[in-house]
């Protein structure tokens, strides 16, 4: 039998109060919201999931979702009551005081990461496009820490994801320092550059901009840092890393973005062995990308029809080498040893008990 899925994605709103360079989401809004899927048939969702797989964990997607508070809770609240693990990421302007951070470590997500893009101030804003960003973000992360503490919260994780990029990925060193001993967050996550979200213009001006990472540079400078502050990274995914960037670099279109016809040179995704992605209209997917149909949950038991029901949209998705493919989200290596998943063959069986580990070559 396929294993369960391992994550559900579920979307609060389409709107941000942020200009994100690398995100075209703020341009959009939630004037269609009353043809959201309704609370009620999310709720029968999150419940069918954790039947699925009792163990799962859902991932709270949307613009800025702490714009919409209420409906943020609802999801956590009642992926606490099924016993559902809950992620989230937030741009942490919406955390300006010990209430808020409160209630938050009380009853919002169980991993909160908020995004920050660099430990200098006037390039985090630049990429966030609003002044003000960095101090909001940080203040934002040592209020979640602080109320943690006080509320012993010992199962809440803080984190920091950072897009790693042309201007900043040679000083991760120092980012490193500033994440994991100055903020004293639990982890800096590295998020790598990909053609611009939601973007559908004919080029991608960030994206053609801000690519150019050396692979080997970068590969230098993630080992230093993995020993330096002994981050047990996967040298597996380090592979994964160099040989995205060595893809863009050698790619003849990587300005058109998403319409570019290249790709990375491995497949690196596997979101369709182990992600349900459900849209704001409550259709069902297997990653974000509109590439692959997916199917509209109706009722109790089109969640589960539909995973185990797509072995031939598997099949053709093990054949994409879009550049998402190293996103966070979706990759099939984690960044660390200890988080590693195992390999499934494409019955869903687990394979061995790891993928082969080998030393990357500086």
């Amino acid at each position: 039998m396929r294993m369960p899925p391992q994550f559900l994605y579920v979307h609060v709103n389409k709107r941000c109060n942020l200009r994100c360079q690398h995100c075209d989401f703020w341009k959009q809004d939630d004037n269609d919201k009353h043809n959201y899927l309704s609370w009620e048939r999310k709720r029968d969702i999150l419940a069918e999931f954790a039947e699925i797989n009792p163990q799962g964990k859902v991932v709270i997607c949307g613009g800025e979702k702490l714009l919409d508070l209420e409906d943020y809770f609802l999801i956590t609240m009642e992926c606490r009551a099924l016993g559902l693990r809950a992620l989230g990421v937030t741009n942490g302007t919406r955390i300006y005081d010990e209430c808020i951070a409160e209630r938050l470590i009380c009853e919002g997500a169980h991993e909160i990461t908020v995004s920050l893009d660099s430990h200098m101030e006037i390039l985090h804003d630049e990429m966030r496009g609003v002044k003000g960003a960095f101090r909001k973000a940080v203040n934002a992360i040592r209020l979640l820490l602080a109320a943690r503490q006080r509320l012993n919260a010992i199962d809440t994780r803080i984190y920091v994801m950072g897009l790693i990029f042309s201007r900043n990925y040679q000083d991760l060193d120092d980012f490193y320092n500033f994440v994991l001993n100055d903020i004293k967050a639990d982890k800096l996550k590295l998020n790598f550059i990909q053609p611009t979200f939601g973007h559908q213009g004919e080029t991608d001006d960030f994206f053609a901009r801000h690519h150019h990472v050396d692979p080997d540079r970068l590969a230098e400078i993630i080992m230093k840092c993995d020993r330096k502050y002994k981050l047990e990274l996967n040298p597996v995914w380090l592979d994964h890393v160099r040989m995205y960037f060595r893809s863009l670099n050698n790619s003849r279109d990587v300005q058109r973005g998403w319409g570019a016809r290249t790709g990375t040179e491995e497949h690196i995704c596997n979101s369709y062995e182990r992600n349900i992605m459900v849209d704001h209209y409550g259709v069902a997917g297997l990653c974000f990308s509109t590439s692959f149909p997916g199917k509209r949950l109706q009722k109790k038991g089109d969640l589960r029809a539909f995973w185990e029901g797509s072995d031939a949209l598997r099949n053709r998705m093990r054949q994409c080498n879009r550049y998402c493919g190293i996103s966070h989200s979706v990759r099939r290596e984690t960044s660390t040893l200890a988080s590693r998943r195992p390999l499934l063959e494409p019955s869903g069986t687990r394979r061995g008990a790891f993928y082969n580990v080998s030393a990357p070559t500086i």
